[in-house]
């Protein structure tokens, strides 16, 4: 009898598992939708046909660091992506492509003592944002609007990344060093350039231009006295030519 009920049990947990497994496997299988009314979570990734993410969706906390070339980069190398929340695309090849980001809070007791940002970007293939619509404030003074780049298309981001991670563990002297190779880097254009900005600046109504090193060589705005102006400026900043011209 004792045998007998012992074989009985070990038959009803079997067939319980087995039952379990089933109902895990058609309701959450890859066959079958799952519908939910509510769903909490810190991040969800939304993976392509290689396994590798396509879209990730985070908190702050999980938000992952860059990509690039199949290397991912720690979060501290890309500015401020550390205090950010929102989403990331990638390509096929795992490599970031754009985000939207976004995060706002208080720095300190001041009505103004505050920072706030949201920011959706495109990545130029395997190189930084090259479009981005960017809401930027730091309580005194804020900017938004449309950022155009252009950036190489010889070199890929992944030389600055790997850079800006070895600054993060190097000694003095190796810093030094690296500093020196960013420098002549950004000589060589290696970076980019900001082109176009059209938008508003601490309030005032602006379309912007910039040559191939970054210079702002066309300016048009309608500043605080709600007058419309244009500028054209030398490669040294100072204002060539201006209308309507100062004496109307």
């Amino acid at each position: 009898m004792r045998e007998r009920a012992i074989s009985i049990l070990l038959l009803t947990n079997v067939i319980g598992l087995a039952a379990l497994s089933a109902l895990l496997l058609t309701a959450f299988g890859p066959s079958r939708t799952a519908k939910f009314t509510e769903l909490n979570v810190e991040r969800i990734n939304i993976l392509g046909s290689t396994g590798k993410p396509v879209l990730v969706l985070s908190n702050r906390e999980r938000m992952p660091g860059p990509s690039m070339d199949g290397k991912t980069y720690p979060r501290s190398v890309s500015e401020g992506r550390e205090l950010l929340s929102g989403m990331l695309f990638f390509n096929d090849r795992g490599d970031e492509v754009g985000g939207l980001l976004f995060n706002g809070f208080q720095k300190g007791a001041g009505a103004n003592d505050y920072g706030a940002l949201g920011h959706l970007s495109f990545d130029q293939w395997r190189q930084n944002q090259v479009l981005a619509l960017q809401y930027n404030d730091h309580g005194t003074r804020r900017r938004a609007g449309l950022i155009v780049w252009d950036r190489p298309a010889d070199i890929s981001m992944a030389e600055e990344l790997d850079r800006a991670t070895k600054m993060q563990t190097a000694t003095k002297p190796e810093r030094e060093a690296l500093r020196q190779q960013v420098a002549e880097a950004r000589a060589k254009g290696a970076f980019g350039e900001q082109r176009v900005f059209v938008g508003s600046e601490d309030q005032t109504a602006l379309v912007q231009l910039s040559d191939a090193k970054g210079r702002v060589r066309a300016r048009m705005y309608v500043g605080a006295d709600n007058q419309p102006h244009l500028d054209f400026l030398r490669e040294n900043g100072s204002v060539e030519a201006t209308y309507p011209p100062p004496n109307r």
